[in-house]
């Protein structure tokens, strides 16, 4: 989540010192139990809340990890989650980007509501405007799927959540399920994909690139700068990457590509 007034809150453990002068605001009581009901975080949290943004409650938005942390806000968030690993169970294919439209349709829920239903919902107990803009599914026959997410909600929902995420459709040297210390390979390139947002996939063959690289696999591995990404997983098990995706939260979905005008008739 990007942070905006409430974006210290995560950290803001203690207290801060008393003091004879502050240039602070007073928070009014009714702004206090207001910011309290609506999140459900402690009274200390959003008292240093709103004295960070002014006293003003609408400072306090959905692009925080505030907002994040309250139940409302996973439950929906897990449950975009679970429609659209239901639909790629019934797809062809191996990727798939959903579009805004895509997922207001999207059935989830024990009830089987829309998912629209869901966030229209959640929007009127928490008070905020929230969108769900975009998801995608990513499938690896004969493989696994390497997963990361960085800076994740703690006690830690069913779904990871945080700023960052991604992807990595992986195989290995040989069928069969991966032995642990390949998964952990995945894992790692699916950290590297968060951390050096390559655009493409490349090959195991291309050398390395320079800082501006933006393939996957010419690019320095995070853990030897000095080795492409494919070079380094050939000399450690032979792990193979497919494809991945990777996701930021306030960033914009990709635009649909142009199509192509009709050909002129014969």
């Amino acid at each position: 989540m990007q942070r905006a007034a409430l974006g210290a809150l995560g950290g803001a453990a203690r207290a801060a010192p008393r003091r004879w002068f502050s240039a602070a605001p007073p928070v009014q009581l009714r702004e206090l139990r207001e910011l309290r009901a609506r999140t459900g975080q402690p009274v200390m949290r959003c008292r240093e809340a709103l004295q960070r943004a002014g006293g003003d409650l609408r400072q306090v938005n959905c692009e925080t990890d505030f907002v994040a942390r309250t139940p409302d806000f996973q439950q929906l968030v897990e449950m975009a989650a679970r429609g659209v690993l239901g639909l790629c169970r019934g797809a062809s294919g191996t990727k798939h980007l959903l579009r805004e439209d895509e997922l207001a349709q999207l059935r989830a829920g024990d009830g089987g509501d829309l998912l629209s239903d869901h966030l229209a919902l959640a929007m009127g107990r928490l008070g905020e405007r929230l969108a769900l803009r975009r998801a995608a599914w990513l499938r690896a026959p004969g493989g696994f799927v390497a997963t990361y997410a960085h800076g994740w909600v703690p006690p830690g929902p069913p779904v990871a959540m945080g700023t960052y995420g991604a992807l990595v459709a992986c195989g290995g040297p040989a069928p069969g399920p991966p032995p642990p210390e390949l998964q952990e390979l995945g894992r790692r390139v699916a950290q590297h994909v968060v951390g050096m947002a390559p655009a493409s996939l490349g090959t195991p063959e291309d050398e390395l690139g320079g800082d501006s690289e933006t393939r996957l696999l010419a690019q320095g591995s995070l853990l030897e700068p000095g080795v492409p990404l494919g070079r380094y997983l050939r000399e450690r098990g032979g792990l193979q990457v497919w494809d991945f995706l990777r996701f930021q939260c306030g960033e914009e979905p990709p635009q649909e590509p142009p199509q192509e005008p009709p050909a002129p008739p014969a």
